[in-house]
């Protein structure tokens, strides 16, 4: 999981949104009247609630997906696969559209994320949506711009485990926990072992980089690794841990330097953690 930064609400939002929302806050009131009726048929419930199905789904608009398959590059909000790994990705409600104390963010650009369809499904976020004591959400939102996820959350490497996301606070641990991600089982086996290979072969590549003496097969390395860094590349989060600093700090690379300190912007802990201080 990495942060990610949305941009204004897209254009399909803004002239619809509204209307949208009062379309469906009305069919939640017939499905709701009309359910509670003891004298309504059968024919009469279905019919009406195709229509509040009809006014919920209007999210699903083209171009809302298009927009957040862009944010998102491609990559699940919550585990960061690419979303053709697992499917064709979601269009995912951080406070679940499902619950009736939420309906009025059903719409809201800032309550929608891209997902892919094994976070999204019922044995994982589904419509699990714990809170602290406080009511506030233990799981995280990667746009919403104020948490610094690697306050929560550790990514860490080794031979045995592999790559594993370990939580540091309540909040970590119940990503972890919701989204199963360190599972070597079921459906989340090929997850764990894809994001193992990845981040092995991003270390492997680190290494290379550091024993190599061939100036062309070096910038070659380099150039790698600067890729595996980018927000578009799977498990970014990895290289944001163990090949970023590097860059920035050993090798001096210009990019490597400006997205330290661009991801240090967001999260001031990862930048006194990578020493951004220190750097041109």
């Amino acid at each position: 999981m990495i942060s990610v930064s949305k941009p204004r609400t897209p254009a399909i939002l803004q002239r619809n949104g509204a209307k949208w929302l009062s379309e469906l806050q009305a069919a939640k009131k017939n499905l709701d009247a009309i359910q509670a009726n003891p004298k309504a048929t059968p024919q009469e419930i279905a019919k009406t609630k195709k229509k509040h199905d009809d006014a919920i789904n209007k999210y699903r608009h083209k171009n809302i997906k298009s927009e957040l398959e862009t944010i998102f590059n491609g990559k699940c909000a919550y585990c960061e696969s690419k979303v053709t790994t697992t499917g064709y990705g979601h269009i995912e409600h951080f406070f679940p559209k499902g619950d009736p104390q939420y309906l009025h963010l059903t719409f809201d650009w800032q309550n929608l994320l891209l997902s892919c369809e094994i976070c999204n499904n019922a044995q994982h976020k589904g419509t699990n949506f714990p809170l602290d004591s406080s009511g506030n959400p233990l799981l995280i939102n990667p746009s919403d711009g104020v948490t610094e996820i690697n306050k929560h959350l550790k990514f860490s490497w080794d031979q045995v485990d592999g790559a594993k996301i370990e939580g540091r606070d309540d909040r970590g641990k119940k990503v972890v926990e919701i989204f199963d991600l360190n599972s070597t089982s079921g459906t989340r086996k090929e997850l764990f072992k894809h994001r193992k290979k990845i981040v092995k072969d991003m270390l492997c590549v680190l290494t290379f980089s550091q024993t190599i003496a061939d100036p062309h097969h070096k910038s070659e390395a380099i150039q790698l690794l600067t890729e595996y860094c980018q927000p578009t590349a799977e498990y970014s989060a990895f290289a944001l841990v163990y090949i970023l600093p590097y860059l920035a700090h050993h090798f001096r690379i210009p990019e490597a330097i400006i997205l330290l300190k661009q991801v240090s912007q967001r999260s001031p802990a990862y930048g006194e953690w990578a020493r951004v201080d220190a750097l041109p």
